[in-house]
């Protein structure tokens, strides 16, 4: 065997570049990875670098990747801020930043929903810089230790706030900002416009809730999509003044119809009108 001898500089150097050559790929894998996936429930892609991968429970993520859940799919994704989102059907998800710096205490996160419907729970920051964004073609929400609701579907942006507070901004020039409370929503449309703030009825709400649950029911199964993508929208109306009692029939109601016996029996009657 054959062993070769260095002089002590260069015996230094060698084991220097040894060990650089050691820590770059760490340090590439380490900066690029954001999270994994907690729970995925049917066909769910995540498209990297120009490739396509099926992801599964336990998958990592990294910044860059491209999220797709298929038809009765839902992905739920936890971050290394402690961040969870969830994924609905049809639903696809970029993550565009994603940058924490413990030295300068800032935290700075920009996602995108291309389409569907994502439950977002932001985990509080401590930081001193803390911009947290989830955007869609129209405009962007941006939060602070916030449960909320982003939909994405036919061109018109939806925000419906759970918790804390959400900023509802829009895409267009000029336009002012509008902020989201707890209980409350605001959408942006194509042209920028964001609607007046509105409560949020449980009625509208609950099929994002349905929509974005990771659970599949009792059974642990999903079950088969019965809306389509195309239709989700009507479930989810402008909202509407609606009287606090029912209306009054426009028509009297056909006089009840009593047995024979209670009208023959004129003795009874009599009786009764006595006491």
């Amino acid at each position: 065997m054959v062993r070769l001898r260095f002089p002590d500089g260069a015996r230094r150097l060698v084991l220097a570049a040894l060990l650089l050559c050691a820590l770059i790929p760490l340090q590439s894998f380490a900066a690029g990875l954001v999270g994994q996936t907690v729970k995925a429930l049917g066909d769910v892609r995540i498209t990297r670098e120009g490739s396509q991968i099926s992801a599964g429970s336990g998958t990592a993520l990294e910044l860059g990747d491209v999220i797709k859940t298929g038809p009765g799919a839902r992905l739920r994704i936890r971050f290394t801020d402690g961040s969870i989102l969830t994924l609905g059907e049809n639903t696809t998800l970029s993550i565009d930043l994603y940058a924490l710096d413990a030295a300068n205490h800032s935290r700075t996160v920009v996602m995108t929903v291309l389409d569907g419907i994502v439950n977002a729970a932001a985990a509080k920051s401590g930081e001193s810089q803390f911009d947290y964004q989830i955007k869609t073609a129209n405009g962007y929400s941006a939060v602070r230790g916030t449960k909320w609701i982003v939909a994405q579907q036919q061109a018109l942006m939806r925000v419906f706030v759970m918790n804390g507070t959400v900023e509802l901004g829009s895409n267009a020039p000029n336009a002012k900002p509008a902020l989201v409370d707890a209980g409350h929503w605001g959408s942006v449309d194509a042209k920028g416009t964001i609607s007046p703030i509105a409560v949020t009825t449980p009625q509208m709400l609950q099929p994002l809730l349905d929509a974005t649950s990771d659970t599949g029911g009792s059974s642990g199964s999903l079950p088969p999509s019965t809306v389509p993508p195309s239709t989700l929208p009507s479930i989810l109306p402008p909202p509407t003044i609606t009287p606090a009692q029912p209306l009054l029939p426009t028509t009297p109601p056909a006089p009840t119809q009593y047995p024979r016996a209670f009208k023959t029996d004129k003795n009874r009657d009599s009786n009764h009108d006595k006491y």
